[in-house]
């Protein structure tokens, strides 16, 4: 198969959905298909010259990876599929015209177009039938894959302080939660992020002992997990969650939002809790740190829910997607 992977401007300099992509055209480069990636440019007129060529290079499949769906309008409508990651910019803010426009053109009118779409999760799929009432016969749920470069990494458990990795500061990241909850307990925050003021504020007041770290290379965040002994990840919204697979690999514990997508993606292997109960949330991590057999079941059930994300798996998804859908051998 001849497939072209369509990705946002570059000057985004955003990098989540193109780890997700990069890994699943690796994979599929690895089965013996062509993969070729082609980013927008911030040029309107460039963008038509360039895919005015890209229609003309005989590509079997054009996968619309994310952010920018509206463009399915201008390739090859037999040919052309794209994936949802999530629509909580109009699920979670006022109905603007343009944030209904862009919802209309890229996922409810593509719809009676376009074969099939593909969506990260349940949640999303559950979204886009739900709310924006598409047909869920015409989505099919492919999980994101795995693709730091995380891998099994055993540890003794440091019961006296454990290091709690906190991956992301903004306000769906739920820090605060992780703040009231250790608040008491003898432990140490890792957190990957900018904290505001008032956050910092509070741990100083609390006398929790912390770190933080931001805009940090693959590398340094590997080795986030790799020292940490558990991951907080109750946050209020995620599109997936994949620092919970990241967790498992490594053989962490983690601790995530009972809603969804993060109870499916956890797959069993989570204590699971409601985003502001710190109550709850602090007897979890007390839990974790005295009861060693639950500790180590969590780390086991975890490992074998990671493998359900490793990019061997999510590839053959995905291939076998593009031939079913677009009937390809």
């Amino acid at each position: 198969m001849r497939i072209l992977y369509i990705y946002r401007e570059k000057e985004k300099n955003e990098h989540s959905i193109e780890a997700v992509f990069d890994t699943v055209a690796e994979t599929l480069k690895d089965f013996g298909h062509y993969v070729h990636k082609w980013y927008k440019p911030v040029s309107w007129r460039q963008t038509f010259r360039e895919i005015w060529q890209l229609r003309k290079e005989g590509y079997d499949i054009y996968h619309i990876t994310g952010d920018i769906n509206y463009l399915w309008l201008f390739f090859p409508w037999k040919k052309t599929t794209m994936t949802c990651h999530d629509i909580g910019m109009y699920k979670n803010n006022p109905k603007s015209i343009i944030r209904i426009l862009y919802v209309f053109i890229s996922f409810i009118s593509s719809a009676i177009f376009l074969k099939k779409i593909t969506a990260v999760s349940e949640l999303t799929k559950s979204d886009l039938t739900n709310i924006l009432h598409i047909n869920p016969q015409n989505i099919c749920v492919i999980p994101n894959p795995l693709s730091l470069p995380v891998k099994k990494c055993p540890k003794p458990f440091n019961k006296d302080c454990p290091v709690i990795l906190q991956i992301g500061s903004g306000w769906h990241k739920n820090l605060q939660g992780l703040i009231e909850s250790a608040q008491g307990i003898k432990c140490h925050l890792d957190i990957i992020g900018q904290p505001e003021e008032a956050d910092i504020t509070r741990m100083n007041d609390y006398r929790i002992s912390y770190t933080i770290s931001h805009h940090i290379p693959a590398e340094e965040v590997v080795q986030k997990y790799e020292k940490c002994d558990i991951l907080y990840f109750v946050s209020r919204s995620e599109g997936f969650g994949m620092p919970i697979i990241e967790a498992q690999t490594v053989g962490r514990v983690v601790l995530t939002n009972k809603t969804e997508p993060t109870k499916s993606v956890a797959g069993g292997a989570a204590l699971l809790f409601g985003s502001e109960d710190y109550q709850a949330i602090h007897k979890g991590i007390l839990q974790i740190i005295n009861d060693d057999a639950l500790r180590e079941k969590m780390i086991e059930d975890g490992y074998k829910n990671s493998a359900n994300y490793q990019p061997i798996k999510i590839g053959k998804l995905y291939e076998q997607f593009y031939k079913h859908i677009f009937n390809l051998d």
